[in-house]
């Protein structure tokens, strides 16, 4: 709250009872958060699952890679056992 009182959780009106500061318009933050040490305006799970699916991608276009040159390896070779 702008004006640091404390209120407990169970209770949470939507205005604050010493300022009056409406928690609609401005939702109440931490200390660290109004001081700018943590951001928590994003998703911290999105880029979680960001970092798993690019992963997740990288390691299927490897796998589609690694098939395709086995599969070229193998009608190399069945070509040129083809040729006399």
């Amino acid at each position: 709250m702008q004006c640091g009182q404390m209120q407990p959780a169970s209770r949470a009106p939507a205005t604050c009872v010493t300022c009056g500061c409406d928690f609609q318009q401005r939702p109440p933050r931490s200390y660290a958060e109004m001081e700018g040490l943590v951001d928590f305006t994003e998703d911290p799970g999105a880029e979680a699952f960001g970092s798993w699916y690019r992963t997740l991608a990288f390691e299927r276009w490897l796998l589609t890679a690694f098939t395709a040159v086995i599969v070229a390896a193998f009608l190399v070779h069945v070509g040129a056992s083809l040729l006399p």
